[in-house]
């Protein structure tokens, strides 16, 4: 499509990933699966192609990630790299993008893709893709993009299609992340979708939404973006997600399928989905693993020459990287937040 403009959110810490995501370099600056690329070099891989290659695809980053990008992404443009003064989560973060992309590019199509996502069937996607922003230009609305959901899971937003329009449906609502008996009741109905956080829109179309339903973020940001003043400014901003600040507020928001073969990557039990098991029991990422009497671990090292040895445990997650190790039940794995709070592992690990 002419006049297209990819952004990728690359500022997350992937805190849940810990110990092989840190704070220091996050997941999506890690190659998990082996593969040779990243988690973000895969993400520009495959929506490069889409606005007409690297020239247009623009990453938003912290300050400290910046050199990270660009070592790992060294044919983006300098200029393409736009780096938030302070993490304000993703509202202001595509707010300040817009103004950026619209001074640069006038009305672009512009798409927005998190850094740390899988996609199994590239070209699949790239027709998706296609396809919203078709949509987005057609009726001048906010697109997301619905993935038809494989599993009840409870850690996902849900999607509500409306009315059908070509290419895609009205969005009728969003559903915060619900129970696993409501998730069972939508796979059974029908009609919903995961929400993966990946938006399709005209930059005149986003930046009407943020006029009508977050003047609070624009009003500000337009100001302080006329006056050069964004890195001084940004930190009074609130801090809200794209979602909440405008998409479930707006009248012009459609949905557009996708089955693509995505995953987050969101924890370590993603694992368990993406790659292979040993003898049925054990998930083996990396390194060797020489297991007696167990059943359902998740096993990964960093090391190629480390050898973990697990005897008589079952659904756990053991995790080497460099001089750390964490053990842990696969059902807690959404406490690894928590645990990052302790004052002693900020000070013992990088």
């Amino acid at each position: 499509m002419e006049n297209a403009v990819a952004l990728v959110m690359a500022g997350g810490r992937g805190q849940r990933f810990w110990p092989l995501s840190t704070e220091a370099r996050p997941k999506q600056f890690l190659d998990l699966e082996k593969s040779g690329r990243t988690l973000l070099q895969s993400t520009v891989d495959r929506v490069a192609p889409l606005v007409g290659g690297a020239e247009r695809v623009m990453v938003g980053t912290g300050e400290r990630y910046v050199d990270l990008v660009r070592e790992q992404l060294p044919e983006l443009p300098p200029e393409n790299l736009l780096v938030e003064p302070v993490g304000r989560d993703s509202g202001p973060a595509i707010a300040l993008a817009a103004l950026q992309i619209q001074a640069r590019f006038g009305n672009a199509v512009m798409s927005v893709f998190a850094s740390d996502h899988r996609v199994e069937d590239v070209p699949g996607f790239q027709r998706v893709l296609t396809t919203a922003m078709e949509v987005a230009t057609r009726e001048r609305g906010l697109v997301t993009i619905g993935i038809q959901p494989t599993r009840p899971a409870t850690g996902y937003g849900y999607l509500e299609r409306g009315a059908q329009v070509p290419g895609g449906y009205a969005l009728s609502r969003f559903v915060e992340k619900p129970t696993r008996q409501r998730a069972e009741q939508f796979l059974h109905d029908g009609g919903y979708y995961w929400n993966a956080g990946m938006f399709v829109w005209t930059i005149d179309s986003i930046l009407e939404a943020f006029a009508a339903h977050a003047p609070e973020i624009l009003v500000p940001l337009r100001s302080s973006f006329a006056m050069d003043s964004v890195e001084r400014d940004f930190a009074a901003l609130p801090k809200i997600s794209i979602d909440y600040a405008v998409m479930e507020k707006a009248s012009n928001a459609f949905l557009v399928e996708g089955a693509f073969g995505w995953d987050d990557i969101g924890d370590w039990r993603a694992l368990e989905r993406l790659l292979p098991k040993q003898n049925d029991t054990v998930q083996t990422v990396f390194g060797v693993h020489a297991g007696h009497d167990v059943s359902g671990n998740i096993v990964y090292t960093d090391g190629a020459d480390d050898v973990l040895v697990a005897f008589g445990v079952e659904n756990l997650v053991i995790v080497k990287r460099g001089d750390t190790v964490l053990i842990f039940p696969k059902d807690r794995v959404s406490d690894i937040k928590t645990l990052l709070e302790d004052e002693r592992l900020q000070q013992l690990t990088p």
